[in-house]
């Protein structure tokens, strides 16, 4: 399978909702966004580091961002643009903009940022306003990275994950994404409210 699998699913699912989050991930006390808005926001992302950015197939797409659907959005777009998604690497999504790399991609975490709010250094990318600009559909279906969803224990439904750190985050949306699940995120202190409210069972990979 590759990311291009999982970014079918997302358009598949139009408008019904693949993540709900609470808290500090989602930039909001609660956020939903349907598959076509992951959807449309990974493709700009693609489209940018591919398109703009020309990153090669398998280079390093260094991810610094925190538990946040902007880290899924920008992950996914990294994979979709046949990026590998490292902890290293000379092209850089983060929140800061003092970070070190050839290109440094800024992204402001507000759920409604359309830019980075203030003055960037000379040559840093800012990642929110950039984007706004690229097409809604993927351009290049070619580059796709593979991925490799882990199974899920359980019927599809909505599946709660509490506190993952970002790389479990990439991981549990990609595999509930690839069994027609929604995920639900939060932080601890939202966790009891987020199963109440959502109707959502604990996220548990077979195995």
């Amino acid at each position: 399978m590759t990311a291009l699998t999982i970014y079918r699913k997302l358009v598949e699912r139009g408008a019904s909702p693949v993540l709900t989050l609470y808290g500090s991930a989602a930039g909001a006390p609660r956020l939903e966004l349907s598959g076509r808005v992951v959807a449309n926001h990974a493709a700009k992302a693609a489209n940018l580091l591919a398109g703009d950015l020309m990153i090669e197939p398998g280079a390093p797409l260094r991810l610094d961002l925190p538990t946040h659907w902007r880290l899924l959005t920008w992950g996914l777009g990294g994979l979709l643009a046949g990026a590998e998604l490292s902890s290293e690497g000379d092209t850089v999504v983060t929140t800061d903009p003092e970070a070190d790399g050839d290109d440094v991609i800024v992204v402001a975490l507000g759920a409604l940022d359309m830019s980075w709010p203030g003055e960037l250094p000379a040559g840093v990318i800012d990642g929110n306003a950039e984007v706004l600009g690229q097409a809604d559909i993927l351009l290049d279906e070619s580059l796709a990275a593979p991925v490799l969803p882990r199974p899920i224990d359980g019927a599809p439904g909505r599946l709660l994950v509490v506190d993952p750190n970002p790389m479990e985050l990439l991981d549990a949306f990609v595999a509930a994404v690839a069994t027609g699940s929604t995920l639900v995120v939060s932080d601890a202190a939202s966790a009891a409210k987020a199963m109440q409210a959502e109707s959502a069972r604990p996220l548990v990979f077979a195995g």
